[in-house]
């Protein structure tokens, strides 16, 4: 099958042992060598060439004493059919095995739930590592197309108010409703000068546990984190903590500058006072990519997408046009959560999965599990 070149696992095993990767070298000019080959040469603890003595024997043995093994291969490694028998000899000893083709052929040795399958990612750019590595764990090419980018607010002086006030004593609780919200909070509070201990003794709920751990990065705990990852859970959890009957609380939620809004409505409807104040906005990315994709979609290119929030659906929407549901309907979707698939919906697009758990390792989970259900 025919597709993006790239590093293709063969066989994962324990950690003790080392790896044999099969490089495959053009004849010709070195310079014109691709840069993963290039890499894996570079690499190695010990590189093999054909009259190296490179028998699938020596190679496990390399490997086990925990090497990296580069077998250097003229040609294609995936046309040689005596290369290949020596893969499958060392998959058959317990070792990894890479495979690095200059070509764009792939071996379909792996037993991974998502490997050779294309997943786009629609998060923000400085979002997407995240989501990589998790896809690349179980076997996918993640294929990273932001959709929107993440700006600071246009008029940062509300922050920089409740900013103060948070200084000044005059909230109860702080919550955060993503990661992002931290970030933007603490990248203002930062150019103000300030640090974690403008906190004081607020209470701080966060809406999961990526957002809990943005927080522990910058040496808060939160206090209260939902079992349900949304609006309506967390407005719960800050609710029982405050405890029915208690005087109304001052409570300030940092968030995007568009979001649902369950979880302010809640609090206030029990009597509390909600400031809802924007640390950062999505904005929708154009460009050259987005067109591409259009193509990739069209051709069948993309087996599966992924999407994190509304404003992912959103701005893929806008940018494929009226034709988005036709062109996403050849490949899975799925959703981070029911809010999410409920935009989707709304886009007019088939939603195959939506994640139990609303988190991005949660997401990726469900993905897996719907291909080891049906592989498709």
């Amino acid at each position: 099958m025919s597709g993006a070149a790239g590093r293709v696992i063969v066989a994962g095993v324990s950690a003790r042992t080392g790896v044999v990767c099969f490089v495959g070298l053009r004849a010709g000019d070195p310079r014109l060598r691709t840069e993963r080959a290039v890499a894996g040469l570079a690499g190695g603890d010990v590189v093999l060439r054909d009259g190296d003595g490179a028998t699938a024997e020596r190679l496990v043995a390399l490997a086990r004493e925990g090497k990296r093994v580069v077998r250097a291969v003229e040609g294609d490694p995936l046309d040689a059919p005596r290369v290949i028998d020596e893969m499958r000899a060392i998959v058959r000893a317990g070792v990894s095995v890479e495979v690095m083709p200059p070509d764009q052929t792939r071996l379909w040795l792996e037993a991974r739930p998502l490997f050779g399958k294309r997943v786009l990612v629609t998060r923000a750019r400085e979002q997407a590592s995240g989501a990589v590595a998790l896809l690349h764990e179980v076997g996918a090419e993640a294929v990273v197309v932001p959709t929107i980018e993440l700006r600071a607010p246009n008029d940062p002086a509300p922050l920089e108010r409740a900013l103060h006030d948070l200084r000044a004593g005059a909230y109860a609780w702080v919550a955060f409703t993503s990661a992002n919200g931290v970030e933007g909070t603490w990248r203002a509070l930062s150019m103000m000068g300030h640090d974690a201990r403008a906190f004081g003794s607020v209470r701080i709920a966060a809406i999961g546990p990526a957002t809990a751990r943005a927080l522990e990065s910058r040496g808060l705990r939160a206090d209260a984190v939902p079992s349900e990852y949304r609006g309506e859970g967390l407005a719960d959890e800050i609710l029982a903590a405050i405890g029915p009957g208690s005087a109304p609380r001052r409570i300030l939620l940092a968030r995007a500058a568009r979001a649902r809004d369950a979880l302010p409505d809640a609090l206030r409807a029990a009597g509390h006072q909600v400031d809802v104040v924007p640390v950062y906005e999505t904005h929708p990315v154009r460009g050259e990519a987005l067109e591409r994709l259009e193509g990739d979609l069209a051709s069948g290119l993309v087996d599966a997408v992924l999407f994190t929030s509304s404003s992912t659906v959103d701005s893929l929407c806008d940018a494929l046009g009226p034709r988005a549901p036709e062109l996403l309907a050849a490949a899975r979707v799925a959703s981070i959560g029911p809010v999410t698939t409920a935009t989707a919906r709304e886009r007019g697009l088939r939603v195959d999965l939506t994640a139990a758990e609303y988190t991005l390792p949660g997401l990726v989970r469900a993905l897996a599990e719907s291909y080891r259900a049906r592989p498709g």
